[in-house]
């Protein structure tokens, strides 16, 4: 099992990753690829997206982001609060799996 570097920097690595990976995650246009993912949610506000439902829409809307990126700024959206999981709130994968469905975070005034 490898762990994860915490330095404070985004995207984590874990800590066999080599330099290069690091680095090269370090370098990810994280600001961009969350700004175009949050843009997908705010496409379908209400029936949000599983995360191979996101990279398909990704992939049919010319995204330059892979699909592994897009995950992980799906990922950074939610640690932030921008994105949600509701209790019970699940679609199966293509292979028959259950996926959480994420949406856009409701505002709490």
């Amino acid at each position: 099992m490898s762990s994860l570097v915490l330095d404070g920097v985004n995207p984590r690595s874990r800590t066999v990753d080599p330099v290069t990976s690091v680095d090269a995650g370090r370098d990810a246009q994280l600001t961009a690829s969350q700004g175009e993912v949050l843009s997908m949610f705010h496409a379908r506000p209400i029936d949000g997206f599983a995360d191979h439902e996101l990279v398909e829409w990704g992939e049919y809307s010319g995204s330059r982001y892979t699909p592994q990126r897009i995950r992980s700024a799906r990922a950074e959206l939610a640690e932030k609060g921008l994105l949600e999981h509701g209790e019970g709130d699940y679609r199966k994968t293509p292979t028959g799996k259950n996926a959480r469905v994420w949406t856009l975070a409701s505002k709490e005034d």
